[in-house]
């Protein structure tokens, strides 16, 4: 019997001394499964916690992202694009030639087979070149001013604009008859010649005494 008893007593005391040995293999295994929390797959418990870069610069971005600053980051207004062909506003003022950059002459008639011709030259006094497109309009003048006759009619087709460089001549030919062509009258000679150039609204004059209309032929080309 007191075999027994002493059997039952080593029994319970090992199992006395199992149990202090289980609960720290609980306790290390506790721990172990903690450190595992920090690893990759999980979020580090002092990641909110870390500090903010003192830059205050937000990280380059990568990939798919655009390096391009937000539109509220831009300095200044955007820049228009520039025009193909050059200028980067468009033009507004007309390149037809004005009464102020031009000079008027009227040059010696030119006979030939009862027809003359006399050449009605403009000359650009600008610095800057500038178009004439068309037909001039003409009158002939007495000293007070009255029209002779009628103004010219047109003769011909409309030619192709012009552009004057500065100090370049361009003409339009006025034509008349020779007494006798056509009937023996003629009219009055001039004390003025009165001239609109091609697309304008203001009038040149010169003082000449040609030419004299006869045949009740008056008449004037395109610039050319």
């Amino acid at each position: 019997m007191r075999t027994t008893s002493g059997h039952r007593g080593s029994k319970a005391a090992g199992r006395r001394r199992a149990a202090p040995l289980a609960a720290a293999a609980v306790a290390v295994l506790a721990l172990g499964a903690a450190g595992c929390g920090n690893g990759s797959g999980g979020v580090s418990s002092t990641a909110s916690e870390s500090p903010t870069p003192t830059g205050g610069s937000a990280p380059a971005t990568t990939g798919a992202e655009s390096s391009d600053p937000p539109p509220s980051a831009t300095s200044g207004p955007p820049q228009s694009a520039s025009v193909p062909g050059g200028a980067a506003s468009p033009q507004t003022a007309s390149d037809r030639c004005t009464v102020t950059e031009l000079r008027m002459r009227l040059g010696t008639g030119d006979p030939g087979a009862g027809q003359i011709y006399y050449p009605l030259t403009f000359t650009d006094t600008s610095s800057h070149s500038c178009v004439l497109n068309g037909f001039p309009g003409v009158s002939l003048l007495r000293g007070d001013g009255s029209v002779i006759g009628k103004p010219a009619a047109r003769s011909g087709a409309k030619g192709a604009a012009v552009t004057l460089a500065p100090g370049a001549t361009v003409e339009a030919d006025l034509h008349t008859l020779n007494k006798g062509i056509k009937g023996d009258s003629c009219w009055a000679r001039p004390t003025l010649l009165k001239a609109y150039p091609p697309g304008s609204k203001e009038a040149m004059t010169l003082t000449t005494s040609t030419p004299v209309v006869c045949g009740d032929t008056f008449d004037v080309g395109t610039i050319h």
